[in-house]
């Protein structure tokens, strides 16, 4: 039997989830920049593009370069999702409204925390259990997780734009793992991924917690605890 001591986290639909939806978001900040589209449309065309988007945080010789490169990537995608709600849409300055749109997205509000979430992390800490994140999102997560204050509750954030490298690539675990002081087979790793990208954590030798199958706070937190204390 092999003991798993440690726990890394999902941040997007495990940690978190946005408080508006895409659309709405989208549409609130083109109104303030002189351009109205409905939101359901905008959600729509966001959907599609990123559908088909590339992946982002990869490309640069080096953190700060791929941090730029994460910022390029997300003005491609809105300048993409407006040109199909609307191909005669027009900003005074796109790149000034692309910038207010991803920022939106780190102010405070943007993001809540899932339920059962700060009561899981604080019987975790409680329990002397070491964790992390790893997560594809952007360079934004930290100061993300800061406004939710749950950033204490982590030893380290593992990103693409950190390592250059995309879940489910084994350096984003080892290095969460060496974070924690543990061998990655020491990690259980808890996401809503899609499956064929758990199945690859999972062929890591990392334990995977679906968050798919576990839509109560109270499932969540024993399927946890139960991964930390059982066999692998």
């Amino acid at each position: 039997m092999r003991r798993r001591t440690a726990v890394a986290f999902d941040a997007t639909g495990t940690l978190m989830e946005a408080t508006e939806g895409v659309g709405d978001v989208y549409a609130r900040v083109a109104h303030a920049h002189g351009v109205d589209l409905p939101a359901w449309r905008l959600d729509d065309g966001f959907r599609r593009i990123l559908r088909h988007a590339g992946p982002r945080g990869l490309d640069g010789e080096d953190e700060a370069a791929r941090r730029e490169g994460e910022v390029e990537w997300w003005f491609e995608i809105i300048r993409q999702t407006f040109q199909a709600t609307d191909s005669t849409a027009r900003f005074a300055n796109f790149r000034t409204f692309a910038r207010a749109v991803f920022d939106a997205y780190r102010a405070p509000g943007a993001w809540r925390l899932r339920p059962g979430i700060a009561d899981l992390l604080a019987e975790l800490r409680g329990r002397d259990t070491p964790m992390a994140v790893v997560s594809n999102f952007d360079h934004r997560l930290p100061g993300i997780l800061e406004h939710l204050e749950i950033r204490s509750f982590f030893r380290s954030i593992e990103i693409p734009s950190r390592h250059g490298a995309l879940k489910p690539d084994r350096a984003l675990f080892d290095a969460a793992a060496a974070a924690l002081g543990v061998g990655a087979e020491a990690l259980v790793y808890v996401g809503d991924d899609p499956a064929d990208r758990l199945h690859a954590i999972d062929a890591l030798d990392v334990a995977v917690v679906d968050v798919h199958a576990l839509d109560e706070a109270a499932l969540l937190r024993k399927a946890v605890l139960g991964a930390l204390e059982g066999p692998a």
